[in-house]
């Protein structure tokens, strides 16, 4: 895969704190990315420590992880019928600092060399402002720029390639709750083809997501369920890429293990065929924590 691809493909997974597609680790900690009561502040006002909103969630908990979280390291395994833990598809390694702000990802090889990384820059209230995507010899090359309003809600983020070209943009809209209500995926030029509408469900999850093309056609809509820790145990997307009244029919299935501070570490992926489970991937997770 070309180096822009990748990047591209990482850029919308960060985007607001990562993927929101089949392969959610936590939806209502990664979507749900307004304060509750947000601090009123001119643009011209100190960004003074004890202004800081006590309510916003902190990047390791938009993650969806519990406790004081050092440093995840993350491996996705291809499973089928006949290798249940077969060749490695990702490694990722995520690092936080004690207040819970995500300060680099690495996406790894195999030999645990570095293929590219993130580095995070935060503000005085504790919000990602910008990212680096750095190459193995920590050469920029590309970045990630987070814009908030006066209220600090994320309104837009914006990647820029190693020329400092705009690349594509995420808008934001929220309910009247404070939750993310749309995301909007646009191009360089900024046209839309991607747009995202969330409806949520009990305890602030999304229950739905409905995706639309740049045309405004629904091409894809997908339902989920929760355990008692948040996470996904199933999704269910109905695809109408190819026909408008009879959607393809996809379901997933999710089954975790998980350590004593409430945080999965292992992941089963399955999809359902013909009432059968049928093992796609396994992800591995190794938790540290921050000593007591």
């Amino acid at each position: 895969m070309k180096i822009k691809q990748i990047l591209l493909s990482t850029a919308f997974l960060l985007l607001g704190g990562c993927v929101l597609a089949q392969n959610n680790d936590n939806l209502r900690g990664r979507i749900n990315d307004r304060p509750n009561q947000a601090v009123q502040r001119r643009t011209d006002a100190p960004q003074k420590e004890d202004q800081r909103m006590p309510e916003k969630l902190s990047d390791c908990q938009r993650d969806g992880l519990r406790g004081e979280v050092q440093d995840v390291l993350s491996v996705m395994y291809e499973s089928d019928a006949h290798v249940r833990k077969g060749s490695v598809l990702e490694r990722l390694k995520t690092v936080y600092n004690q207040k819970g702000q995500r300060r680099s990802q690495s996406y790894l090889s195999n030999e645990e060399d570095m293929i590219f990384k993130t580095k995070y820059k935060h503000d005085g209230f504790g919000l990602v402002t910008l990212e680096h995507i750095l190459d193995p010899e920590n050469n920029v090359i590309s970045r990630t720029y987070y814009l908030y309003d006066a209220d600090l809600i994320l309104t837009e983020v914006y990647v820029e390639d190693e020329e400092r070209q705009v690349e594509s943009r995420v808008l934001y809209k929220y309910d009247a709750q404070g939750r993310i209500s749309q995301r909007s995926f646009n191009d360089h030029e900024n046209n839309v083809f991607r747009r995202e509408i969330y409806v949520y469900g009990d305890r602030d999850n999304v229950f739905k997501t409905v995706v639309y093309n740049g045309k405004g056609k629904k091409v894809q809509e997908v339902r989920y369920e929760y355990d008692e820790y948040d996470q996904p145990v199933s999704s269910t997307l109905y695809d109408y890429n190819e026909n408008d009244y009879e959607p393809e029919l996809t379901i997933t299935l999710y089954e975790y293990r998980y350590d004593d501070n409430g945080n999965w570490v292992t992941r089963e992926e399955y999809q359902l065929d013909n009432d059968k489970k049928v093992l796609t991937s396994i992800v591995e997770r190794d938790i540290k924590y921050f000593a007591n």
